[in-house]
This record gives C-alpha cells, structure tokens and sequence, in this order.
C-alpha cells in the first residue's frame, strides 16, 4: 500500500515536471525516471527495519536475562563443585591417618590423638579452620544441621543422658572418620545411629559462630594461643538498663563497649586487661557483673534482642601470647 501511494504521488510530481519541461517528449524515458525516483524515496516496511535494526528493545531485554541466567547457573555449578572438592580434600586428608594410634589427650594423629584432638588438627591442617579443643566446645561451633543434610567433612556428635562423650567426621554414604578409643585407633566406622544427637556443619563458615549468629570473625594465628584456661560458659549481655541496670556504655575499667572486643569477667579467674582468645577471637577482659563468677565470660553485643537470641554456649578460652 505504501508504495502504491507513494508511486502515484511521485508520477503526478514527474507529470508537473514533464508538462513545463518542453525537453520531455516521449512518455517511456518518463516512466523509466519516475520507476528510478520512487525507488529512492521509498519508505521501508517495519519488516525491513527489523530485519535492519535487529530486534527491539523487550526481545533485546530477554536475550540479557537469559544469558545472565545462563552465567549464573554456571557460576553455581562452578561454586558446588569446588565446595564438594574441599569436603572431599578433608576427607582424604583425614583418611590418611586410618590406622594411627588413639591417645587420651593427644593432638597430633602422628603421634596419637583422642576424638577431638583428632577433629581439631585435621579442621586445622587439612581446611585451615580453628576448633575448640573438646567435643562438647566443639558442638557449639558451626551451623547445626539435620542428619539427613549431612555432607563429607561435617561432624557428628554423639552424646548419652544429654552428655556429649564422642565427636566424629562423616565421610559420606554412612562411614565416619574418627578416633575411637585405646583399642580401636583411629578408624573408619559406621554412624552409630544410636548415638548421633546432631550434625554440624563447619566447612562452610568462615566466621565463629556462637548458636544461631556471628559475633566476631576469626582473627587469632595458630602463634597467639597461650595456656588454655579451660572451658568457660558463655552469656551475652548489652548495655541497656536491663543487662545493666544503668544504661553507660562504659565498662567497669572505665573503657566505652566495644562488640567484638568486650567481655565481662570475673577479675579473680581472668585479670583486667587480659587479652584472651574464645572460638578464634581475640577479646579483652574490661568489665564484670555480679553473676559472672568462676569459669563464666558475659560477651558484649550492640542490641539486646540479639545477646537473648544467641543464648548459653561454652567453649575454650586461652590466654594470647
């Protein structure tokens, strides 16, 4: 329909041009021109400015969303992958030391080492992840986890009338790795259903964890633990009126609170100003509370909600060199 019209429009143009131009006086040259004109001024159809232009703006939209889509799913499978590499990195490191001899108190699986030490020096050296020395410190680290979510290098505690007496690493399809006792060594062996209360989840945490949140990142090196004072309880306060009675935000040694840095203390067990480290952190000993007696360490948190949320835990606390 377009170059219909335009072709008319350009004939009765041509037509003027002819009827004051005594040149013209054959009708075939003037057509032949007009066919020549009209063919310039043509108006593409949408069809030949899509096919110029590509497509338009929604379908261009969709091409991005797919390929972004597309990038995603890679990067995912790329980031499953490498997580299932280091699980099954510290696997066969632990692995390797099948066999070795089980040693109340050990540390070293070379030499000899019990149920936690083992699980601590293979977390250390074989993933680079700092652990409580006990098992019962050992399960307050980590994202608790269903047994049926278990995955190689998670870890397993087993306990009996509410006390945890066993730690184990899973290796997948139903086998642990574990220091068993003076007659096993240390072993490959099945899950014992029977006693396996729950699961943590380490691997993946590249921050201490105390119950459901995060208080503070690792920042302790291996050559700042001290003597290990032993295994405290650990609470968490705020500084509102009722942690405190009197809203300050200043501890008993004059310093302002500090998340992350602050603990309460009894001065009797840890000094003022001592420097200790919990779960990888390093913590300064600046306030006290009148319920915070022996073996018992109150941590500043900025917001009250989260100090009643996080709970009791216990875990080691040493002395920082």
């Amino acid at each position: 329909m377009k170059r219909s019209v335009l072709y008319a429009a350009v004939m009765a143009v041509t037509g003027v041009m002819m009827w004051h131009n005594p040149m013209i006086s054959h009708a075939e040259p003037v057509q032949e021109e007009a066919v020549q004109i009209s063919e310039v001024l043509l108006v593409p159809s949408e069809e030949e400015v899509l096919a110029q232009n590509g497509p338009d703006a929604e379908v261009q939209k969709a091409i991005a969303e797919e390929k972004a889509a597309e990038e995603a799913a890679i990067q995912a499978a790329e980031e499953e992958e490498a997580e299932q590499n280091a699980r099954q990195s510290l696997v066969d490191y632990a692995l390797q030391f099948v066999g070795g001899a089980y040693k109340a108190g050990g540390n070293d699986p070379h030499t000899g080492a019990d149920c936690s030490g083992f699980v601590k020096y293979v977390m250390q050296y074989g993933a680079g992840i700092s652990m409580n020395r006990s098992s019962t410190s050992q399960s307050t680290q980590g994202q608790a986890i269903d047994s049926s979510e278990m995955q190689p290098g998670d870890l397993i505690f087993y306990a009996k009338d509410g006390y945890i007496f066993h730690v184990v690493m899973y290796a997948g399809n139903g086998k642990t790795i574990e220091a068993k006792g003076t007659n096993y060594g240390i072993v490959s062996d099945d899950v014992n259903s029977n006693c396996a209360v729950w699961a943590t989840r380490i691997l993946d945490d590249t921050r201490t964890v105390y119950g459901s949140s995060d208080i503070a990142e690792v920042n302790a090196t291996e050559d700042m633990y001290g003597e290990l004072l032993g295994n405290f309880k650990l609470t968490y306060y705020c500084s509102c009126e009722i942690c405190c009675d009197v809203e300050t935000g200043i501890t008993a040694t004059g310093t302002p609170v500090v998340e992350g840095q602050t603990i309460a203390v009894d001065p009797s067990v840890i000094p003022y100003g001592t420097k200790v480290i919990i779960n990888g952190h390093v913590f300064t000993a600046e306030d006290c509370g009148g319920a915070i007696k022996g073996n018992r360490i109150d941590v500043y948190v900025s917001d009250h909600d989260r100090a009643n949320a996080l709970g009791v835990n216990y875990a080691d606390v040493y002395l920082m060199k």
